[in-house]
């Protein structure tokens, strides 16, 4: 069972420190941009000291690149859960509006996660950008081996294998970007109906 403290176990106190850190540098990093931001900063935000940040994380881009892996990781959660819902009864449009309205969705809860994902990860290092084509390609293999074949039965991605994958990942994360800083923001919906034909336009039947 491990020991308590306070009626919660270690690995519980260090998990909600953990997201302390997470959720401190996801805003601040969003806010004042992640080359201005400090490790101090951070930690107080947090309301943690450095001595703790350094029992979760080794550098200030490793919180960066942990917050990063948090957002994706719950737009892919939101992306599986719609496709969950998607029987060969729908049509393709209507599975292609769920599956886009639920990673929308998942990002639109929290311009600040958005906003550190598409923007301030960009450009950050070499290791970072590494990573960001890494967590690319698995968003292609993701959308080449589950989603396209389950949204339109028999179907499979245009062109090259991964090129146009690439082509609606990017369109995608550019309009969101532009949607999450809209004042006022449109409605989710109205994003979704740009993107729609988007995506259509990338599959074929084989």
């Amino acid at each position: 069972m491990g020991r308590q403290y306070g009626g919660r176990t270690v690995a519980e106190r260090r998990a909600e420190r953990r997201t302390r850190f997470l959720d401190a540098a996801t805003r601040l990093f969003a806010e004042e941009g992640y080359a201005d931001c400090s490790l101090a900063e951070v930690c107080a935000a947090a309301g943690l000291s450095k001595r703790q940040f350094y029992e979760e994380f080794d550098t200030r881009e490793d919180v960066l690149l942990a917050a990063y892996d948090r957002v994706q990781d719950e737009a892919v959660a939101a992306v599986m859960t719609a496709l969950a819902g998607v029987s060969p009864r729908t049509e393709p449009v209507a599975a292609m509006t769920a599956v886009l309205t639920a990673y929308l969705e998942a990002l639109g809860a929290d311009p600040w996660r958005a906003e550190l994902a598409f923007v301030e990860v960009v450009g950050v290092s070499a290791r970072m950008e590494r990573h960001r084509r890494r967590r690319r390609r698995r968003w292609g293999e993701l959308l080449v081996a589950e989603v396209v074949p389950k949204v339109v039965p028999g179907g499979r991605v245009r062109g090259a294998p991964g090129l146009a994958a690439t082509v609606l990942i990017g369109a995608v994360n550019s309009v969101t970007v532009e949607w999450l800083r809209a004042d006022p923001r449109p409605p989710v919906a109205d994003l979704v109906d740009l993107l729609v034909p988007v995506a259509a336009a990338l599959v074929e039947v084989a």
